[in-house]
């Protein structure tokens, strides 16, 4: 077992605000790169300048839902920041060689003492003939919404049917990439 001090890493918090303290004009641009029922991959790029239309370093993160206590809840927040981490390490945002985050350390840590578990993959639903013209059309519908409240409407009215397959997508599919197209 790998011995080490949690101490001796930086937290992702600590990397962004001396990230934000040299560069204050810079970027931190997130993003969802692959997402199902199981786990999320994240992408984070890390730009010196708000205006630059490359970024000077990325870094990419998977969790999977469940398989720590703390993605559970937070899967996606944990993800996303791991990436945050790893791209800040890749733009010399590391304290001292150690380029994972306090984060992902932990992670380690956790997993030494309690192996990290795989998602259970839910049961595949059986939706009628009805149920999946019902999400056709609800997902036409989304595609030309431009109120976020409006789309949150759909999204709790039809949770039922927000992984109804239909034309290669999903109902829940569409209203995220909708949601970030308005964001």
């Amino acid at each position: 077992m790998a011995k080490f001090d949690l101490s001796d890493y930086e937290t992702v918090e600590q990397r962004l605000t001396r990230f934000w303290a040299a560069h204050p004009e810079g970027r931190v641009l997130t993003d969802i790169v692959f997402q199902d029922e199981r786990r999320f991959i994240c992408k984070t790029e890390i730009y010196f300048d708000r205006d630059d239309m490359t970024p000077v370093a990325s870094g990419h993160a998977e969790e999977i839902v469940g398989a720590s206590p703390v993605n559970r809840s937070s899967a996606l927040e944990n993800c996303e920041t791991s990436s945050t981490g790893r791209a800040l390490a890749n733009c010399n945002f590391a304290s001292s060689g150690k380029r994972p985050s306090r984060e992902e350390m932990d992670k380690v840590q956790r997993y030494q003492t309690e192996p990290r578990q795989t998602a259970k993959p839910k049961t595949e639903r059986i939706y009628s003939a009805s149920e999946l013209d019902l999400v056709t059309a609800m997902i036409e519908s989304a595609k030309a919404i431009t109120e976020k409240d409006e789309l949150k409407l759909i999204w709790s009215s039809h949770e039922d049917l927000l992984d109804a397959p239909s034309n290669g997508t999903t109902l829940r599919n569409v209203i995220i990439q909708r949601v970030a197209d308005l964001t």
